[in-house]
């Protein structure tokens, strides 16, 4: 694995977790408000709050793959 495979794998990564962690800070600040205001939580909004773990997920299922595309594109 050559050095710049490994540092497009590490930033790949650190975007996923970025994502991650936006996504759970939503949905944490979302049930505070909830609980604090003495409203119920709706579905939807759960729903539209988790979009960013899902593609944190997902680019971290498929970080080996995009950090080949970013390691490609870097030597051309």
């Amino acid at each position: 694995m050559s050095f710049y495979n490994r540092i497009a794998i590490t930033i790949v990564r650190l975007v996923a977790a970025g994502f991650l962690v936006v996504g759970v800070l939503d949905l944490a600040l979302y049930w505070f408000k909830s609980h604090h205001d003495q409203t119920p939580m709706s579905v939807g909004r759960c729903v539209y709050l988790s979009i960013p773990l899902v593609i944190g997920v997902a680019i971290l299922v498929k970080s080996s793959a995009l950090a080949r595309m970013v390691d490609q594109y870097l030597d051309e």
